[in-house]
């Protein structure tokens, strides 16, 4: 049974299902290794990224969704007008005081614009990634993959795989 794809996401096709293990799992093969990640979780007081990441996920309770995972056939055309992480930070630097915005509303802010990891990406994207996200109030809202997002909607020519996992939540 497919998810209900919000209508102006018009390039994404139902691949299958997915348990949310696997998907913390893909997500953890992204950043766990990652130096500034290791800063990052060990100055908020976490022993670990699985610690980090589990409180990060714990008020959407992940585990207790059903999770699909779709191809972004056309990524240049649908990862812009997907809505970005809805985290402190993020919210702090360049939402201007709202929870989140489309990521085509913020690629301009210095903050993306002279972010070193964006533009590492940009440079060297791999292959297949796998973006993770919830539907909600007819959008998708991206949970984790911020910085593959913006690169995403940088890019000119995609090759390669754009997957996302996405779940109904109504929180």
């Amino acid at each position: 049974m497919d998810l209900k794809i919000p209508q102006q996401y018009k390039s994404f096709e139902y691949e299958g299902d997915v348990e949310w293990r696997d998907i913390f799992s893909i997500w953890k093969s992204y950043e766990a290794y990652q130096r500034d990640w290791q800063k990052h979780w060990l100055e908020r007081g976490f022993e670990s990224w699985d610690d980090w990441r589990n409180n990060y996920v714990a008020p959407l309770e992940p585990e207790k969704h059903r999770w699909k995972i779709y191809r972004i056939k056309n990524a240049n055309q649908d990862v812009p007008l997907i809505y970005a992480v809805p985290s402190r930070g993020w919210q702090e630097k360049c939402y201007a005081g709202q929870k989140t915005k489309m990521i085509k509303d913020i690629l301009t802010h210095p903050t993306v614009a002279e972010n070193e990891k964006v533009k590492l990406m940009i440079e060297n994207f791999p292959y297949q990634t796998m973006l993770t996200g919830i539907i909600n109030k007819e959008r998708i809202v991206l949970i984790e993959g911020m910085h593959r997002a913006l690169a995403l909607a940088q890019m000119k020519n995609i090759k390669g795989d754009v997957l996302i996992a996405l779940t109904q939540f109504e929180g």
